[in-house]
């Protein structure tokens, strides 16, 4: 599927509790915050729109102009703590009166590896609005991820952390190398970047 009937949606609303002191995305990673990677990488292909779910302008003050710069739709969740599932409800109730958008791209800011290329693969690999299409290491599901636009009511009734993880395990998965699936939860999560 082309990337301009696609909306990517960045999520990026995480409290970062595991981190300790200070935001995981802000973090330094090899001279930039962890989220400019994400938020670069995705911003380079041609998708129809850029949306990021992040915290409240207050407590992430940064990554909102970095954001904004790069020419995301911002959406804030104001309840982070109800978990990612509540960040993806966000963007489907943006995305879903949009029908230009055959799908969405769900993108996690706290994975700093993952190339353009295989961001490119998720969405060559989505074929229609049907569609499901995660990411794999060879053992299990997770994001980026490809959603059709036929899954939106199912994803507006998740609920908690665990997001869309029993609708990916059973759509087509692209594999890559599972060091580019990592992400960021721990300061030691760092080093092995």
């Amino acid at each position: 599927m082309r990337t301009d009937q696609i909306a990517a949606v960045l999520l990026a609303a995480g409290a970062s509790s595991r981190f300790g002191e200070g935001d995981k995305l802000m973090a330094d990673l090899y001279g930039k915050p962890v989220i400019a990677h994400t938020l670069e990488t995705v911003a380079s292909l041609a998708f129809g729109e850029l949306i990021a779910v992040v915290r409240p302008a207050g407590q992430a003050p940064v990554i909102h102009r970095k954001l904004e710069r790069r020419g995301y739709t911002i959406l804030v969740n104001e309840r982070p703590e109800d978990g990612l599932s509540a960040s993806i409800v966000k963007a489907v109730e943006h995305v879903m009166p949009l029908r230009k958008y055959r799908g969405i791209l769900i993108c996690l800011a706290d994975m700093p590896r993952v190339p353009q290329s295989h961001y490119n693969r998720i969405c060559m690999a989505a074929r229609d609005v049907r569609s499901v299409v995660a990411s794999s290491d060879g053992f299990s599901s997770s994001p980026p991820a490809f959603i059709g636009r036929s899954h939106f009511p199912e994803l507006l009734s998740l609920r908690g952390d665990q997001g869309a993880r029993a609708l990916l395990s059973h759509g087509v998965q692209v594999e890559t190398h599972g060091s580019y699936l990592r992400d960021i939860d721990t300061p030691e999560d760092m080093s092995e970047i």
